[in-house]
C-alpha cells in the first residue's frame, strides 16, 4: 500500500494552518473594509480548517503514537489539539453571538484577539510539528 497514516498526515496538516490562517485574514479585512462577503468566507474557512484539523490531529496521533514519548512530538501533538479546540470554541462563540459580534466594536475586537492567539498557538504547533519531522 503506497499510502499508510505516516505518509497521509504530512498531506492534511496544511490545509487547517491554510484554512484557519486565512479565516483570521478574512475577518480582519470584513472589519476594516466592511464587507459581509468576507465575513461570509471567513465563516467557511473557519468550518472548514476545523473539520481538516480534526483530521490531521486524528492521522498525526495515530500515525505517530509510539513516538509520543518524545517531548517535541509529545508537545507538538498536545498543542495542535489545544489549537483546534479553540478554534471550535470560537466557532461556537460565533454562531452563538452572531448579533453581538456584528454591532458591537468591543466584542468585535475581543473575538478577534482571541482568533489571532488561536492562530499563533496553531502557528507554533505547526513549527514543532516541522522540528519533529526534521524539516527544520
Amino acid at each position: 500500500m503506497p499510502y499508510d497514516l505516516d505518509t497521509i498526515h504530512p498531506l492534511f496538516i496544511h490545509f487547517p494552518i491554510a484554512l484557519l490562517f486565512c479565516g483570521c485574514i478574512f475577518d480582519i479585512m470584513y472589519i476594516i473594509l466592511k464587507r459581509q462577503d468576507l465575513e461570509h468566507t471567513s465563516f467557511w474557512c473557519m468550518f472548514s480548517g476545523i473539520i481538516t484539523g480534526i483530521i490531521s490531529n486524528f492521522t498525526g496521533l495515530m500515525a505517530f503514537q509510539g513516538q509520543l514519548i518524545d517531548l517535541i512530538n509529545f508537545t507538538h501533538s498536545i498543542i495542535s489539539v489545544i489549537a483546534i479546540i479553540l478554534f471550535i470554541f470560537l466557532f461556537i462563540i460565533r454562531i452563538k453571538f452572531q448579533l453581538d459580534l456584528k454591532y458591537s466594536i468591543m466584542k468585535k475586537l475581543i473575538y478577534l484577539s482571541l482568533h489571532i492567539i488561536a492562530v499563533i498557538i496553531l502557528f507554533y504547533g505547526a513549527h514543532l510539528g516541522a522540528i519533529a519531522a526534521e524539516r527544520i
